[in-house]
C-alpha cells in the first residue's frame, strides 16, 4: 500500500514538473534547430557543386565518341538530323539519361547518409557545440570551401592543358578542413569536419576508397599535430608531417599497383608540397575566420602575451604594484591549469590582463598605495566600495577600445564574480554597531551593495583566475609564510568562494578543485621561500658609520651619502 501511494505521488510530481515546464520561445526554437537547418543547407550546395563541377557524365563521353568516329568515318553528312539518325538518337534524349539521374539521386543520399554519420559523432564527441551555431557555421563553411576546392581542383584536372604526369588525388587540400578546425575549434570537431570532407571528396571521384582512407590519415595527422599551435613557423611543420603521411601512404599504393619508379618520386614530390601548401593556405584563412566567428586562438594569445603590449607597459609604470601582482597570479593560475588539462595560455594571458582598470584609480587599491597615505581613510565604505568595484567596469571599457579578444573581456568581468568586498563591508557593519543601528542611508545595511556586479564564472579558466586572483592577494599579508600555514590560508580561500556560490557556473569537480589547491600550494611555496640571514660583516659595520659631505655645485646643499646603504640598494 505504501509503495503504490509512493508511485502515485512520483506520478504527480512528475506530470506537475512537465505542467510547470516553461514553453520554449521561438527564438529558442530557432537556435535549437538551427544545427538542422544549417546541415541540410551544406547538402544542397555540395550536391549543387557536385551537379556542376563533378565533369561530363560518362554516358555522354561514349556517344560523343562514337559521333566522332562516325563523323570521321562518313563525310557524307551534312547536318545535325543526318549525324542523330545515324546514332539512333532523338532530340528528347539528348538531355541527361535515366540512369545518370539515378546516380546523382544515390549520391545525394549516400551525402545525406555521411552527413547524418557525421552529426552523430559531433553530438557524441562535442555536444556542446550543437547549442552553438555560430559554431556550426563554421564548420559548414569550412567543409563547404574544402569540398569547392575539391570540385575546382577535378574539373582542371580534366581540362586538355592540365598535366597528365600530375597524381590528381595527391594535390587535393583534404587537410584544409581538418586542419582549420582543429586550430579553431579543437581536434574532436576537426575529426567530424574531416570524415565528412573525405566522404564527399570520395564520391566526387567515383567512389574511390583510397581517396577516403587519405583523407582520414591526414585527417588524424592534423587533429594531432595542430592541437596546440602557438607559433605560426609550426604550420610548416604540421605541413610536412601532412605531406609525409600522404607519401607514405602513396608508395604504399604505388607498391600494390607496381607504379614506376619515376611516378613514385612525382607523386611523393607532390604530396610533400601540397601538404606544405595547405597548411600556408590554412594559415592565411586563420585571421579571417578568428575576426568572423570571435575565436581566440593560442597564436593570437601568444601575442598578446608580449609584455611591451601598450595597456601591460602603462600597468608596469603607473600601477607597478598592480602589475606585479598580475604576474604572480599569471603563475599561480597556469600551473594550475596544466595540473587539471585546462588552457594554461589563455588562463595565463587573462591574467595579465585582468586588472587594467586599476590604471583608472591605482593610488585607491592597496598594492599601490604603500609608503604613501590611503585615501580610503577619508571615504566611507560604501564609496570606497564603489571605487573598488568601478576598476571591473573601466577594464571592460580599456579592454574594448584597446580590440582585446572576447576572452579576455570576459575574464576582466568574471575574475571576482559576484563577490563580497568583505572588509569595507564589515567595516560598514562596525560603524553602524557603534553608530547604534543597522541601517544604511535609511534602510537595512545589505551585503548586496557591497559586491561586484558579477557574472560569476562560467569557464574552468575563469574559475582558476577567480581563485588564483584571491589566493595571491591573501597571501601577502602573511607574516610568516610557512607551507602548513599556506596550505591552510589556501583551503579556507577556496572553500569561501565555494560556499559563496562563486564556482556554480564553472564546471570544476570537487577532484579538480583539490588538484588546484595542491598547485596553489606548490607555487605559492616557492614563490614566499625565506632566505638564510647573511653573516654580519664587522668591517662594513664599522664603514657605515663614516659619512661623505658631498656639496651639489647648484648650491643646493650638502647632503649624506652613507655608503653602506648604497652597497645594499
Amino acid at each position: 500500500m505504501f509503495n503504490k501511494l509512493k508511485d502515485a505521488r512520483l506520478k504527480r510530481v512528475r506530470i506537475q514538473s512537465r505542467l510547470q515546464k516553461p514553453k520554449a520561445t521561438p527564438s529558442a526554437r530557432v537556435i535549437r534547430w538551427a544545427p538542422f537547418w544549417l546541415a541540410m543547407a551544406l547538402w544542397v550546395a555540395v550536391v549543387l557543386i557536385f551537379q556542376f563541377l563533378a565533369g561530363p557524365d560518362p554516358h555522354h563521353d561514349e556517344a560523343a565518341a562514337r559521333a566522332t568516329a562516325a563523323l570521321v568515318a562518313d563525310h557524307e553528312l551534312r547536318d545535325a538530323d543526318s549525324v542523330l539518325a545515324v546514332f539512333g538518337i532523338t532530340e528528347g534524349s539528348l538531355s541527361m539519361p535515366l540512369d545518370a539521374r539515378f546516380t546523382w539521386v544515390g549520391r545525394a543520399l549516400l551525402l545525406l547518409v555521411a552527413l547524418f554519420i557525421c552529426g552523430g559523432l559531433l553530438r557524441i564527441s562535442r555536444p556542446d557545440l550543437m547549442a552553438s551555431p555560430s559554431r556550426i557555421m563554421l564548420l559548414i563553411l569550412v567543409t563547404l570551401l574544402n569540398i569547392l576546392a575539391i570540385s575546382l581542383l577535378r574539373y582542371a584536372a580534366e581540362q586538355p592543358g592540365f598535366p597528365t604526369a600530375l597524381p590528381v588525388q595527391y594535390l587535393l587540400p583534404l587537410s584544409f578542413a581538418p586542419l582549420l578546425t582543429t586550430i579553431l575549434i579543437g581536434p574532436a570537431a576537426a575529426i567530424v569536419a574531416g570524415v565528412w570532407t573525405s566522404f564527399a571528396a570520395a564520391i566526387l571521384f567515383e567512389g574511390s576508397f583510397a581517396i577516403f582512407a587519405m583523407g582520414l590519415l591526414v585527417t588524424i595527422v592534423s587533429a594531432y599535430m595542430a592541437h596546440d599551435v602557438r607559433k605560426r613557423s609550426r604550420m610548416v611543420r604540421i605541413g610536412l608531417a601532412i605531406g609525409g603521411a600522404q607519401a607514405i601512404y602513396g608508395f604504399s599504393i604505388a607498391l600494390l599497383i607496381q607504379l614506376p619508379t619515376n611516378l613514385i618520386l612525382i607523386q611523393t614530390g607532390v604530396s610533400l608540397i601540397s601538404g606544405v601548401v595547405v597548411a600556408l593556405i590554412s594559415l592565411l584563412f586563420l585571421p579571417l575566420f578568428e575576426a568572423l566567428f570571435d575565436i581566440t586562438t593560442d597564436i593570437t594569445l601568444l601575442e598578446l602575451s608580449d609584455m611591451g603590449h601598450p595597456l601591460l607597459q602603462r600597468l608596469a609604470l603607473e600601477a607597478p604594484g598592480t602589475y606585479h601582482h598580475s604576474l604572480m597570479v599569471s603563475h599561480l593560475a597556469q600551473s594550475a591549469a596544466r595540473e587539471i588539462g585546462a588552457n594554461a595560455m589563455l588562463v595565463r594571458v587573462c591574467a595579465y590582463y585582468h586588472d587594467i582598470g586599476k590604471l583608472t584609480k591605482p593610488e585607491f587599491f592597496v598594492e599601490n598605495t604603500q609608503f604613501r597615505e590611503n585615501p580610503h581613510d577619508d571615504l566611507t565604505p560604501s564609496m570606497s566600495t564603489l571605487v573598488i568595484i568601478s576598476h571591473v567596469k573601466e577594464g571592460v571599457g580599456m579592454a574594448r577600445r584597446a580590440k582585446l579578444p572576447g576572452p579576455i573581456i570576459e575574464a576582466i568581468e568574471q575574475h571576482h564574480g559576484t563577490g563580497l568586498v568583505a572588509y569595507f563591508y564589515h567595516r560598514a557593519k562596525q560603524q553602524k554597531e557603534g553608530q547604534g543601528t543597522a541601517k544604511q542611508n535609511g534602510r537595512d545595511l545589505s551585503d548586496a551593495d557591497f559586491r561586484y556586479p558579477g557574472p560569476r564564472p562560467r569557464t574552468p579558466e575563469m574559475g582558476i583566475l577567480l581563485l588564483a586572483d584571491s589566493v595571491e592577494a591573501a597571501s601577502r599579508s602573511m607574516d610568516k609564510p610557512t607551507p602548513s600555514r599556506i596550505e591552510h590560508l589556501v583551503d579556507d580561500i577556496v572553500d569561501s568562494r565555494l560556499h559563496d556560490h562563486q564556482l556554480d557556473d564553472c564546471d570544476l569537480t570537487f577532484a579538480q578543485l583539490t588538484a588546484i589547491k595542491r598547485s596553489f600550494v606548490f607555487t605559492l611555496t616557492n614563490m614566499l621561500h625565506g632566505r638564510v640571514p647573511y653573516p654580519k660583516d664587522e668591517d662594513r659595520n664599522k664603514q657605515s658609520t663614516v659619512t661623505d659631505q658631498v656639496t651639489y655645485p647648484s648650491g643646493e646643499g650638502v647632503r649624506s651619502l652613507d655608503h653602506a646603504t648604497s652597497e645594499r640598494a
